[in-house]
């Protein structure tokens, strides 16, 4: 099996109420969809984002040092290799902006063409992955807050994120208290501050969280995502909780984390596999714990599940669930990856017709 040709479509998807933490409030979501075809028939689809702004013409034509890349080579060769290639006129950057979608459309393949879900072919055996909800709702009121975990609930979540980072640590406060009291006193709260703080600043609100009884199992990017010595000392000083760090930055970036112990849970990076699995092995021998952040599509459960150290996965509200035939299931806040082969994620027709943008 061979690729044959690719396809770059864009996406501009509505997220009501808007996506929102202490730096950014997002109205819309820009997603790039990606078909990769393949000389058996076989067609891998990936998922990735794209600021909902740039010209599909434009996303084409930063595809192109991608497509010749890919085009004639195996699935099977290219999968984890995309990143490293040496020498010659290849674009790193090029890659770099499609290195999700492309990642997932790789193993689509190589699962559809074993006839096997991803999650399968990487070993694992139980599709059932531990999940919490993250409600991304810093700049909504209280009353649409509540209502939307008293949703969650509903739908079985034990676990949340709250977004704090408010001005003020009373605002952090009310806020998990909301949280608490719709899901329940015996539900498991983490905090992601998106890099709100200074160390020390980080440090003191920790400890006011804990006065005020709140046992919060991680705190997530509480400080800038390159200030290793800072995170460091945040994880130094809290022993009551767990530092999550490492979305924001590549394997290289994860690596030095890991290596100055500035990290109790690493973040793998939105669900990228061929990553996230590179990393998840180092952390493995530094006896660090694992956690998956969303992905589009909720493809990232395939790699969560065959991970034996991992936490959590996130799961997000929206825009998702609309979008696809048939979403990725929450049962008991547990995500199941699908039973079909390859990621199992299909875009619906009509959300490619209401949603497919120039």
């Amino acid at each position: 099996m061979n690729i044959t040709d690719s396809t770059v479509r864009k996406l501009v998807v509505p997220t009501d109420p808007p996506i929102s933490d202490s730096q950014t409030d997002d109205h819309v979501s820009g997603i790039t969809y990606l078909e990769l075809e393949t000389d058996t028939g076989e067609v891998g689809i990936g998922f990735g984002r794209v600021d909902p702004t740039i010209p599909v013409a434009v996303m084409r034509e930063q595809f192109k040092p991608v497509h010749e890349r890919l085009v004639g080579e195996s699935p099977f060769h290219l999968r984890g290799q995309m990143g490293r290639p040496r020498g010659g006129s290849y674009s790193r950057a090029a890659t770099d902006r499609f290195e999700r979608a492309v990642d997932f459309a790789l193993w689509d393949l190589c699962g559809k063409h074993l006839d096997m879900p991803i999650y399968k072919l990487l070993g694992a055996t139980d599709p059932s992955v531990p999940a919490y909800v993250s409600g991304l709702l810093f700049s909504q009121d209280d009353d649409l807050t509540r209502s939307r975990y008293e949703r969650y609930r509903e739908l079985g979540f034990t676990a949340a994120k709250v977004k704090v980072g408010y001005p003020t640590i009373q605002q952090d406060l009310d806020r998990l208290s909301l949280v608490q009291d719709t899901l329940g006193s015996d539900s498991t709260l983490m905090i992601d501050a998106n890099e709100a703080w200074s160390p020390k600043e980080a440090i003191r609100r920790a400890h006011a969280y804990r006065d005020a009884g709140f046992d919060i199992y991680w705190h997530e990017d509480p400080v800038l995502r390159d200030d290793v010595e800072g995170l460091r000392n945040v994880a130094e000083a809290l022993p009551f909780a767990h530092i999550n760090a490492g979305e924001y930055v590549n394997y290289e970036g994860k690596l030095e984390l890991l290596e100055n112990r500035a990290v109790d849970v690493l973040n793998l990076r939105n669900g990228l596999i061929s990553t996230s699995l590179d990393a998840a092995a180092v952390a493995h021998g530094y006896g660090v714990l694992t956690h998956v952040g969303h992905a589009p599509g909720n493809i990232g459960v395939h790699v969560a599940a065959a991970l034996p150290e991992l936490t959590f996965i996130e799961w997000w509200d929206r825009p998702w669930q609309d979008l696809v035939e048939e979403p990725v299931r929450i049962e008991d806040g547990q995500m199941i990856a699908p039973d079909r082969p390859g990621h199992g994620i299909t875009l619906a027709t009509d959300a490619l017709e209401q949603y497919e943008k120039d």
